[in-house]
This record gives C-alpha cells, structure tokens and sequence, in this order.
C-alpha cells in the first residue's frame, strides 16, 4: 500500500511540475514569431521619440488589436541607462547604455484600449500611451 501512494504521489508531482512548467513555457513561446511590424524608439535626453519624428515628444503608440509588434529601443543619450518598459503586461528590455538597442516582441491584446509604456529609472518625465484599437 505504501508504494502504491508513493507511486501515486510522485506521478502528481511529475504532471503538476510539467503543468507548471507549460504554463510558464507557452506564453513565451507565443511571442517569439515574427512581428507585423517595428515600432522604433529614440531616447533623446529624459524622453522618448519615434525615430523620423524627433519632434514628437512621449508619442502616443497607436497598435491594433491582435497585432504582433517589436518595439525597439535605441538609447542615444550620453550619461545615462534608459529602459522601455510596459509595467501592466510584464514587459521591458533591459537597462541600455548609450548607443545600445533592445527590443521586446508582444502580442497586442484583443481588447481595445489603452496601457502606458514608460522608462523605470526616469518613469516621471519618461512615459507615454499605447493606443489599441479594434481590429
């Protein structure tokens, strides 16, 4: 009887520990393909900008809903670690020194609205939105 239940206990184990296992798994593996397209950010000083639109500065991101999207980071400031991150879906890149890049590949929620994208370190004047729209 007592290796029945030890039979048992390590057969509940194995299938717990691989449930887990996919659980933590699948969602990276979900967004590792391809992205529909790149959306490229500057930092330029304590703000983002899109590359070809210096001018505007902290822009609103504006994605679709379903859509797959790189956002890449360049870190173009002397003197200072720069971030993109998107605290409400877990998502960053690492901290960049000058002229380093990163990026992050997500799959954009289903649901339209609104998230907010920001840089850790200089989250108070760093930060802007990412607009999701209906497909």
């Amino acid at each position: 009887m007592t290796q029945t239940i030890r039979r048992h206990w390590r057969t509940s184990a194995l299938v717990t520990l691989a449930s887990v296992t996919l659980a933590a798994v699948l969602p990276l593996l979900a967004d590792k393909g391809p992205a529909s397209r790149d959306v490229v950010l500057l930092t330029r000083g304590m703000a983002f900008v899109v590359k070809g639109q210096p001018e505007d500065v902290n822009p609103v991101v504006r994605v679709t809903a379903g859509e797959r999207v790189r956002f890449v980071l360049r870190n173009q400031t002397a003197g200072m670690q720069h971030d993109f991150a998107i605290p409400s879906w877990d998502v960053a890149t690492r901290l960049l020194a000058r002229d380093e890049e990163a990026s992050v590949i997500v799959k954009i929620p289903d649901t339209p609205g609104a998230v907010e994208y920001l840089c850790r370190p200089h989250a108070q004047m760093m930060r802007g939105t990412i607009e999701i729209s209906a497909r």
